[in-house]
């Protein structure tokens, strides 16, 4: 799919494209944004930029020469953007900046949330931003404001889990339920999350690095104050990141160590119990023999006796365990 946006005066307005693939763009196209492009619509772009565009392959490399790079009359810069933040599957895709000729071009598999607000934005009531620089400014901006909402989002969730972690007992009590399964299933769900977007958040870094330099090329001043403002914002991100997977670390060795205690705490009650309950079941045992000669048998208080018997051994560990402490 291929998305024009056309300078309309002093407004950035979605352009409408003429029927047919073989027509060309508008000339005063500024932004171009590939998302799953076709063969047709790649080619049509490329004939706008007067370049060549990255390919998959090429936005799937991982060298840095390859995510940031210089070209005759172009400015390649790939970064990989968290997508699905609120799903089961977070991911992070690559998507790629092309700046040539006054333009433009984003390349993407997965239209990201920030990009398609923008559109949105500016499909409806027209953009501020005329240059193709401060579109890109506008689009790292939302990247940025987006994963900053998800790292917000994770910590008051952790927080939450962190607050029901280290309050109560070991045990639950009575009408409370605990499903320590999707406990776990949670922190290791959140800590995907936290690992996807520092990914993202280095890529970013980098990116920003790059523009905030212009070592190469030359770009605008504004870019470049925006540029060292928005790696400020990316660089505490960063370490926000790290800061939460500190805590996922935490909560995780916490939430273990509580199931670990649950778990010895109901062995403890049952080794008690066993332990209490020997006693007794071997004097019902002697007792319950059917041997001729017993003379307990013939006694008028054998079986009242008998069961003080069976009393006595039952509590007097009890009162042992009691003391110790056991209990």
């Amino acid at each position: 799919m291929l998305h024009v946006f056309a300078c309309d005066g002093d407004r950035l307005r979605w352009a409408r494209e003429a029927e047919g693939v073989s027509t060309p763009l508008p000339a005063e196209a500024v932004w171009l944004d590939l998302q799953n492009p076709t063969p047709e619509e790649l080619a049509r772009a490329e004939a706008l930029m007067g370049i060549k565009l990255p390919t998959r392959e090429q936005m799937a490399e991982i060298e840095e020469s390859s995510r940031l790079r210089l070209t005759p009359g172009a400015v390649h810069m790939t970064a990989l953007v968290l997508v699905w933040a609120d799903t089961d599957q977070p991911r992070i895709v690559p998507v790629s900046f092309v700046l040539a000729g006054g333009r433009l071009a984003t390349i993407h598999t997965v239209d990201p949330q920030p990009f398609l607000a923008f559109r949105r934005r500016v499909t409806r009531s027209g953009g501020a931003e005329r240059t193709a620089e401060a579109v890109l400014a506008a689009l790292l901006d939302g990247v940025v404001e987006r994963t900053a909402a998800v790292l917000r989002r994770v910590g008051l969730e952790l927080d939450t889990m962190g607050s029901r972690a280290f309050r109560g007992r070991a045990l639950p009590v009575k009408g409370e339920r605990r499903d320590d399964s999707r406990t776990l299933k949670r922190i290791g769900h959140t800590g995907h999350l936290i690992g996807k977007a520092h990914v993202s958040l280095s890529t970013l870094n980098r990116l920003l690095t790059f523009l905030a330099r212009g070592e190469g090329w030359t770009p605008a001043k504004r870019t470049r104050r925006w540029a060292r403002a928005a790696l400020q914002d990316v660089t505490g991100l960063g370490e926000y990141a790290q800061f939460l997977s500190g805590k996922v670390s935490l909560l995780l060795d916490t939430t273990l160590g509580r199931i670990n205690v649950e778990q010895n705490e109901i062995i403890k009650i049952v080794s008690i119990l066993t332990v209490t309950l020997f006693p007794p079941t071997l004097v019902a045992s002697i007792y319950g023999m059917n041997f001729a000669t017993m003379p307990e048998k013939d006694w008028t208080f054998g079986y009242p006796l008998a069961v003080m018997l069976m009393i006595l051994s039952a509590a007097l560990p009890m009162i042992h365990f009691k003391r110790r402490r056991w209990l």
